[in-house]
């Protein structure tokens, strides 16, 4: 390892097994942190914490969950568990997310507002609600991707966009409330990146204007270490 900036921390990284999510794994478990990795496809996740033990990161752990089917009893479950196996929680790092497609609000029936919310607002919420007494007895961070595509909210984003935007409202109520206890709770927004969301929402987008995942790693490195500046 490079460093050990992040020894003795341990941090949940959700969507590991993605594009954002893997980049996310690796920058922080290359500094030290034992990440739990969580995800629904267990061979890809398996994938990245071979990855990991490879480079010579400290030992991960897998935690196989999908944020659409899990119940508010599953995230629980997931917090017992850490506290019994790891001891505690430092932060977690949101960066699950289904685009769906891009459309009107009004063309989203009632099925495809309630998968997508659940994924992209519901499930994250739910999941930091559950893991949140860990992270108060850490002072630590919880950090959700944001997306600079929806903005403050842009036409046609669908229950992505509307997701998005509330998740920055989320957070910012978060933090208001835990600031005595030294909880940060914001949202890290690198900017277009190329990443499946990005291709999928802009297919003829020129690639060579956008960030290759790699280039997040030291904004993402600095706000876990230094979540206040």
């Amino acid at each position: 390892m490079a460093s050990e900036r992040l020894k003795d921390r341990t941090y949940l990284i959700t969507g590991a097994s993605g594009c954002l999510g893997g980049v996310a794994a690796r920058t922080l478990s290359l500094e030290g942190a034992t990440v739990v990795l969580m995800g629904r496809n267990i061979k890809k996740l398996e994938s990245v914490y071979d990855a990991l033990e490879a480079a010579g990161a400290p030992k991960p752990a897998i935690y196989p969950l999908d944020l659409e089917g899990a119940q508010e009893a599953d995230y629980g479950t997931l917090a017992n568990r850490l506290q019994e196996s790891l001891g505690g929680l430092d932060g977690i790092i949101h960066c699950a997310a289904d685009l769906g497609h891009l459309s009107p609000l009004s063309g989203i029936d009632g099925d495809r507002w309630q998968r997508l919310l659940k994924i992209n607002l519901l499930g994250p919420i739910l999941l930091t609600q559950a893991l949140l007494p860990l992270i108060q007895r850490s002072a630590g961070s919880v950090v959700f991707f944001g997306d600079s595509a929806v903005g403050e909210g842009k036409a046609f984003w669908g229950a992505y966009g509307v997701a998005k935007v509330a998740l920055a409202g989320y957070a910012r109520i978060l933090s208001a409330e835990n600031e005595s206890a030294k909880i940060l709770s914001l949202v890290f927004t690198p900017g277009p990146i190329r990443s499946p969301i990005r291709l999928k929402a802009y297919p003829g987008e020129a690639l060579q204007g956008l960030k290759n995942p790699e280039d997040i790693q030291e904004a993402l490195l600095k706000i876990t270490l230094n979540p206040s500046s």
